[in-house]
């Protein structure tokens, strides 16, 4: 079973954007912070059981060098709430 990095960024709205850096075109926000991480475990399963193809998950040193996603997503690590995101089929 694999998991993928999820970033979580409380935003201005008092809501949580949701991300996830190996699916760059995913973006969404949720209300409470338990609803956004659901969210990004249902968006997961529903790619896969669609057969989607998808890039393996990266390890967060390797997002964090990822000068270009975290830049054009304004990402504050030090503000942000990372959790794996595990991929269930």
């Amino acid at each position: 079973m694999s998991h993928y990095v999820g970033v979580f960024v409380h935003a201005t709205t008092g809501r949580w954007r949701v991300l996830v850096p190996d699916l760059p075109s995913y973006e969404t926000e949720e209300g409470t912070l338990d609803r956004a991480i659901m969210r990004a475990e249902e968006f997961l399963r529903r790619v896969i059981r669609l057969g989607t193809p998808i890039p393996p998950p990266r390890p967060l040193a390797l997002i964090k060098l990822d000068k270009e996603w975290v830049s054009t997503r304004d990402i504050d690590w030090s503000r942000s709430v990372v959790t794996m995101i595990q991929v269930r089929g």
